[in-house]
């Protein structure tokens, strides 16, 4: 069952806080990888969603982190893993 662009984008609200679009422009004009080369940029960009993750848990945020652990987690997949 094929899912319509209007619930796909409420899909992707609810486990990244933002569209997938969104998430993959993030995912290339993020500040900290300019002048950094390839896997490292991204590796810096994942690490650095992971510590908003510790930051907002720290804080008792338990919801936005678990959408910046899933944000994490799909940039994993969609910069990293399909690379190779």
């Amino acid at each position: 069952m094929s899912l319509s662009q209007t619930e796909r984008e409420q899909r992707d609200v609810s486990m990244f806080g933002m569209s997938s679009d969104e998430l993959r422009q993030m995912a290339v004009t993020f500040p900290c990888k300019v002048g950094v080369e390839g896997r490292h940029g991204d590796a810096m960009f994942i690490m650095s969603i992971l510590s908003d993750a510790q930051e907002v848990m720290a804080y008792g945020d338990v919801e936005t982190a678990r959408q910046y652990i899933n944000r994490a987690k799909y940039l994993l997949s969609y910069l990293v893993m399909n690379e190779e």
